[in-house]
């Protein structure tokens, strides 16, 4: 019978067939003309056999059992290709049994059985990384991007294993779906080094990756990458949006501008006109709409969804939740613009786009029926459990933070403190946000002020670390200044000096 694995070959009857010994006959019962002997024969339909078996134990995730069928079959006939895709499998069954020292033989052996067998290499390059390897990690995908840059001169002359008259990847075929077995795509490889260069601060190169990432988006060979929803590859404006990031780090203002504005106008033609952008709380905490895993996916390149077997409410969610993907991207464009401009010191251009990143946000409003019990509460479990609410609430203050240093420096501290203000409020533990709220309050006398929000800091600081393991992207960083330890101690005298004299004088 068919499996969750979408294997074109019925097992259960090969399976059988092989038990039976009844090879050699037709549907018609009439004998078979033999191209190999029957005991060759045999032997490659019980490698098929044990290959689909042992693959189907690992979809069910009894890695244990499926290593142990896969051993069976890597001892059976099989091509050099079906024996590398074996020890792909049992290395990625080890890897998940905690082995990963197993796992890396396993995918060594993959690769000394078929120098084609790209995913091993991958899969080893992800075990490097849990080990925390790095040389290893990049040494291995900078090996893969090589040899995929070059994969049709590569594959030329191999593919076909001589040796074997009748070969098991004949008669079983892996399912597109199988992201171990499947070729290993270049943009993939590709977004991990930028990704991993970017991690680690090696911002110069993570740039150069990221650059040739944008530049294979205009080239349709690359375009079906993003069709089929792959979830271990981020969408196209999620790798825009890093980007962008990598740019800044490395100073690269103008690049930084140029990138953020080719997203945001692409963005910005698919967001509503309306004023408003309502997040209603029932629709998002329901129980069936909130697991991502269940929604339906949402192409972004051909505005189309897969709407089979998904309700119409599920559908509606999907698009709305689509449409809030949009604002924040283009938010995002707007942020890294105006962090641009302020590094290029040009005040006025980078206000601009503060602002046009806040009045984007300032659209999303999550609203609660009356009938759900006390909104507050369902609003803040609402924002404390969907990442885009809290991606919604960090821009925010990012921005107005942004926009407030720039209004200080044009010597509007009025402004300057509201928007801080306005940041607390967005995103309560941001320290940045604190640290410069104290700063305008002392410029403008109110030093009282200042030294009860200094008192607070230390709450919000501690607030700050405990959350800074909190998954947000990759591209959702400040880079603006930071505040550094030495700062922080300097306002610390400020005002402890500020307290210990008002104490002497009442």
């Amino acid at each position: 019978g068919s499996s969750g694995s979408g294997l074109n070959t019925h097992s259960g009857d090969l399976w059988q067939c092989v038990k039976s010994g009844d090879l050699l006959k037709d549907r018609n019962g009439s004998d078979l003309t033999l191209v190999l002997s029957l005991t060759s024969l045999g032997e490659l339909i019980y490698t098929c056999a044990m290959f689909i078996r042992g693959f189907r134990k690992m979809e069910e995730g009894n890695y244990l059992e499926a290593v142990d069928i896969l051993e069976q079959a890597a001892e059976g006939l099989c091509s050099k290709r079906i024996l590398a895709e074996i020890y792909t499998l049992i290395g990625h069954c080890s890897a998940q049994m905690h082995r990963p020292q197993t796992a890396l033989q396993y995918f060594r052996w993959a690769l000394q059985a078929d120098i084609q067998c790209l995913s091993a290499l991958y899969h080893a390059a992800m075990v490097y990384r849990r080990l925390e390897m790095v040389d290893a990690e990049l040494e291995a995908l900078n090996h893969l991007s090589v040899a995929l840059e070059s994969w049709d001169q590569y594959k030329v002359g191999n593919d076909v294993d001589s040796q074997v008259l009748i070969r098991p990847e004949q008669l079983v075929q892996i399912p597109a779906t199988c992201h171990l077995l499947t070729s290993v795509n270049w943009v993939h490889v590709k977004h991990s080094l930028a990704g991993r260069f970017l991690q680690m601060g090696r911002v110069e190169a993570a740039a150069e990756h990221y650059l040739d990432l944008l530049a294979s988006f205009l080239e349709e060979s690359q375009q079906e990458i993003f069709v089929v929803a792959d979830h271990t590859i981020p969408r196209i404006p999620e790798i825009y949006l890093e980007a962008a990031v990598a740019l800044l780090h490395c100073q690269r203002f103008n690049d930084v501008i140029t990138v953020s504005e080719e997203l945001a106008s692409k963005m910005t033609c698919l967001i509503s006109e309306k004023l408003t952008f309502e997040i209603t709380v029932n629709e998002w905490l329901s129980s069936d709409c909130s697991k991502s895993t269940e929604a339906p996916e949402i192409n972004t390149s051909h505005q189309t969804c897969h709407l089979n077997s998904f309700s119409e409410s599920q559908i509606l969610w999907a698009k709305k939740k689509e449409t809030l993907n949009y604002i924040l991207w283009a938010a995002t464009a707007f942020l890294y613009q105006g962090q641009a401009f302020a590094l290029l010191k040009n005040n006025k251009e980078s206000i601009t786009n503060f602002t046009r990143c806040v009045n984007l946000l300032l659209k999303v409003q999550v609203v609660c029926p009356p009938d759900l019990g006390v909104p507050d509460d369902q609003i803040e479990t609402l924002k404390k459990n969907m990442i885009e609410v809290k991606i919604l609430q960090k821009l925010k203050s990012l921005a107005f933070v942004g926009r407030g240093i720039q209004l200080a420096e044009r010597g509007q501290n009025l402004e300057a403190l509201q928007n801080f203000q306005l940041s607390l409020q967005a995103y309560h533990d941001s320290f940045e946000a604190v640290y410069h709220l104290v700063e305008i309050l002392w410029k403008l006398e109110r030093k009282q002020e200042a030294v009860a929000f200094w008192l607070k800091q230390a709450e919000a600081e501690k607030r700050h670390k405990a959350n800074a393991s909190e998954e947000f992207p990759i591209f959702l960083i400040s880079c603006l200044k930071e505040i550094s330890t030495s700062e922080e101690e300097a306002v610390s005298k400020m005002m402890e000096g500020y307290r210990s004299s008002f104490a002497k004088r009442t």
